[in-house]
């Protein structure tokens, strides 16, 4: 391991075990958010569905906005190597999900294995595992891969976005007694990386694909 890896992984053990104040507001804290600023978090489920072609819809659920402070904490977790900011947004998720049809299997969107080098991470499948933890549903994190290397989506248009995310996606495995497969992501903005992973589970014959993520515009 190099140095500079070890570095970064120090930095990520500390923040997960030792926070000495809250992220946000800097007051003395043993987690990484006071009691306050977790009480004033704009906990809102929000539903929306995105037609996926002519006859089939992925239901998705976000747990918050992505308006402050959920977009600082989002962008800590995922691009800062907050790993205690991002166990608490999984924490959260799993608290507040609304479970009416508990679905077979969980599957964390993947990340590119390039970017997954360099980040250390895939924050979704974080998510997803304190999802599964909490809820008992099983999760599969192996059973698909990103195959193509894409350009941050943070940087793109709504256009640009659905073209540069086509054949992105491929499943190495599928149950067959997999009827309904949830999807977690952190972040859904027009559903263009959702979507084109939903529409491969739904060609292979999965009846029902929906969505869970941390925040959504």
């Amino acid at each position: 391991m190099n140095l500079k890896r070890l570095i970064r992984l120090s930095h990520q053990l500390i923040s997960f075990i030792l926070p000495q104040s809250c992220f946000l507001c800097g007051d003395n804290s043993i987690n990484c958010l006071c009691s306050a600023c977790l009480a004033e978090l704009p906990y809102q489920n929000l539903f929306k569905n995105i037609a996926v072609n002519n006859t089939q819809v992925i239901d998705i659920q976000a747990i918050f906005p992505y308006i402050f402070p959920i977009d600082k904490l989002i962008i800590a977790a995922k691009f800062h190597q907050n790993l205690a900011v991002l166990n608490l947004l999984g924490y959260l998720m799993a608290e507040h999900l609304r479970i009416e049809n508990r679905p077979d299997v969980l599957i964390p969107v993947p990340l590119h294995s390039k970017r997954l080098r360099q980040r250390g991470y895939n924050q979704s499948l974080e998510l997803a595992k304190r999802i599964a933890k909490k809820t008992g549903i099983p999760l599969a994190y192996k059973i698909c891969k990103r195959v193509k290397e894409t350009l941050p989506q943070t940087s793109l248009s709504a256009h640009q976005r659905q073209s540069n995310i086509v054949d992105a996606f491929q499943v190495l495995e599928l149950k067959k007694s997999w009827r309904h497969v949830v999807l977690i992501d952190d972040v859904v903005t027009t559903g263009a990386t959702v979507t084109e992973l939903a529409k491969l589970f739904l060609n292979l014959g999965v009846p029902r694909v929906d969505v869970w993520c941390c925040a959504s515009h």
